[in-house]
């Protein structure tokens, strides 16, 4: 009889391999259960300059941010999206499209869902949002660079996109071209109107009439501005009509042109239609002689040219003009060029090496400075002088020498200088300044007049004085005054010769010291009228700031 044990040992067995295959079961079951959840591990957006900006990956919350911030030129709406997952079967999409890591621009200046499978299971979605501080897209300034709108500057309004001036332009400036020179707050924005673009001080636009500008930033934003300038209906001008050293101004008119020249360098000269708004004479050149005449006792880098005088004939310009040092009267002269051109540049006439007329020694007036030539009656002739008496003689017929040294006269006293003859009617006007010149608002210069019914004098002032009988300093008892200085203008003075406009106005152009802090002479004009007796009157006797008349030329 066979044991229990025996009979049960097949039972057991089988009962064995049953829990183990139930085992077995369990075993697959929870293996299928511990498979890895997909995540994102890496994400980083490269933008249109190819710099990465990587981003803070929350598996938590299931979202993707930025942490640090993202520059302003980025443009959100062209970014390529980098990532990395911890499954190699994990795939991403977004609205059902698969992404490709490193592949595509997608537009993130919205929120964004990517989606993450694996296999056609959904694990979880993750909202991408990637913030960044806009693009003001703003003008930094937009100004005007032409000197006649120097006082007519627009302001920008960042808020509500306008341009405009505070300052009602006058009807006499032409705004219907204009060239502005601006800045954007972001260094690589583009300037359109009417989709052109746009380059500071390139492109002239008409301003009579609204321009609209767009302002677009490399984030792919943009803002419009609206510029808008208001011009009156009134001609004004205002004094300075050019800042800047100007000093010993001398102009002359050839047919619908005016060329001045002034003290600097080598001379500068400059061009204008009007007598109020000039350029540089030659473009980006303004000095007419290629070097400095050397013809004095004085070291030629201790000289300056000082106070030339313009003139056109014999079909050429020719410049009368002073080489002289500060201090230098015993040894300073007068010279002069002659060129074919207004633009220089002016060299010595034929057979003149070094251009000298004289020098002070060699004709015998101290300070031989300031020349002004007059032309009469086939004859030509010099005046010229500073502090030390002013004189006349005669010069040669072609004008580039002088006919006798020795014979000169002598038509004011020592109180003169930067003498200019005008005729009008049956006088002759001996223009003169007095004063100091030189020393900022405490200038004390003035221009003074004398007149004769003879070129050579006697001139007279208005109380009947010899002006050979004046040779104070500065003196206080002088009649008439045509200009003396005021709380704006000091020192004004060396006036040019009178140009009369073509609605018979008489303008002078002279230079002043400003009241804003500058140490320059800048370009001043005036109006000059003529009281009943044939006195010159300039204003209330000094500059104007403001005049609502202007000259006309046709």
């Amino acid at each position: 009889m066979e044991s229990k044990f025996t009979i049960m040992r097949p039972i057991l067995t089988c009962r064995c391999l049953l829990l183990l295959f139930a085992l077995f079961l369990s075993s697959c079951e929870n293996s299928d259960n511990k498979t890895v959840q997909g995540e994102i591990t890496y994400f980083s957006v490269w933008d249109q300059r190819t710099v990465n900006h990587i981003l803070h990956v929350d598996n938590e919350n299931n979202t993707i941010t930025n942490k640090q911030e993202i520059p302003a030129y980025v443009n959100l709406s062209r970014l390529i999206a980098e990532f990395r997952v911890n499954n190699q079967d994990a795939i991403l999409k977004i609205n059902n499209k698969i992404q490709k890591s490193g592949r595509g621009e997608n537009d993130f200046s919205e929120e964004i869902i990517y989606d993450l499978f694996i296999a056609d299971n959904k694990q979880k979605s993750y909202r991408v949002k990637i913030t960044k501080e806009g693009l003001s897209n703003n003008f930094r300034t937009f100004t005007f660079p032409e000197k006649k709108m120097e006082q007519y500057q627009p302001v920008i309004n960042t808020e509500t996109g306008d341009i405009s001036n505070e300052n009602e332009i006058p009807l006499n400036i032409d705004i219907t071209s204009l060239q502005p020179e601006f800045t954007t707050t972001e260094k690589n924005a583009i300037v359109k109107v009417n989709g052109v673009v746009q380059t500071s001080k390139v492109g002239k636009h008409d301003f009579s009439k609204p321009v609209v500008y767009s302002v677009e930033g490399e984030d792919g934003t943009s803002k419009q501005f609206t510029v808008r300038l208001k011009q009156g209906n009134e001609y004004y001008l205002t004094n300075p009509i050019v800042t800047g050293s100007y000093a010993d101004p001398t102009v002359i008119r050839m047919g619908n042109m005016f060329y001045l020249y002034v003290t600097s360098g080598r001379v500068r000269g400059y061009k204008s239609t009007d007598l109020v708004n000039w350029n540089r004479i030659a473009g980006s050149s303004s000095e007419v002689f290629n070097e400095r005449p050397d013809f004095t006792e004085d070291n030629v880098s201790e000289t300056g040219m000082w106070a030339p005088d313009i003139n056109y004939f014999d079909g050429k310009y020719v410049m009368y003009y002073s080489i002289s040092k500060w201090g230098g009267g015993a040894t300073c002269g007068i010279g002069v060029g002659v060129s074919a051109t207004p633009e220089g540049p002016f060299l010595p006439p034929t057979g003149n090496s070094n251009g000298k007329l004289f020098v002070s020694s060699e004709i015998g007036v101290h300070n031989s400075i300031d020349p002004c030539f007059y032309e009469e009656n086939g004859k030509r002739y010099l005046f010229w002088g500073s502090w030390g008496g002013i004189h006349m003689t005669e010069l040669t017929a072609d004008g580039y020498a002088v006919k006798d040294m020795a014979e000169k006269k002598q038509v004011a006293g020592k109180s003169f200088e930067a003498t200019y003859i005008h005729k009008r009617g049956n006088y002759y006007y001996l223009f003169a300044s007095i004063g100091a010149c030189c020393e900022g608002m405490n200038s004390t210069y003035k221009v003074v007049v004398g007149r004769s019914t003879q070129l050579e004098g006697p001139y007279l002032n208005k109380n009947g004085e010899d002006m050979n009988d004046y040779d104070s300093w500065n003196p206080t008892n002088y009649n008439p005054i045509v200009l003396r200085g005021n709380e704006l203008f000091a020192g004004p003075g060396h006036n040019a010769r009178i140009i009369t406009d073509d609605n018979g106005v008489d303008w002078m152009l002279y230079h002043a010291y400003v009241y804003n802090g500058s140490d320059s002479r800048c370009l001043m004009i005036d109006k000059v009228e003529w009281d009943a007796n044939g006195w010159p009157l300039v204003g209330n006797g000094t500059p104007s700031f403001a005049m609502k008349e202007v000259p006309v030329f046709k």
